[in-house]
């Protein structure tokens, strides 16, 4: 898993007032299944046709808690990839 688009995916549907997010195309839609396998989010099976895509239905504890790290972690390398900036 990409850790940084992981972030920001999470932080994403973390976001959404209604709990769904859909990502569009195959990498991210890959990155969504790794993310439900992780049990980081609950997530619909991937849609594949025209347009691929995966629906988030929400973030999980664990979920959360991996927000909250990414928060919590002053590590320089967070900053030099934009994201706590």
């Amino acid at each position: 898993m990409n850790l940084h688009l992981v972030h920001k995916i999470l932080q994403a549907a973390s976001d959404q007032p209604y709990g769904f997010f859909k990502v569009r195309g195959a990498p991210l839609a890959r990155e969504v299944e790794m993310m439900a396998a992780a049990g980081l989010i609950e997530a619909s099976g991937t849609v594949h046709g025209l347009e691929t895509f995966a629906v988030i239905k929400g973030v999980t504890d664990s979920g959360r808690s991996f927000l909250r790290a990414f928060r919590d972690d002053p590590s320089p390398a967070r900053t030099q990839h934009g994201i706590g900036n």
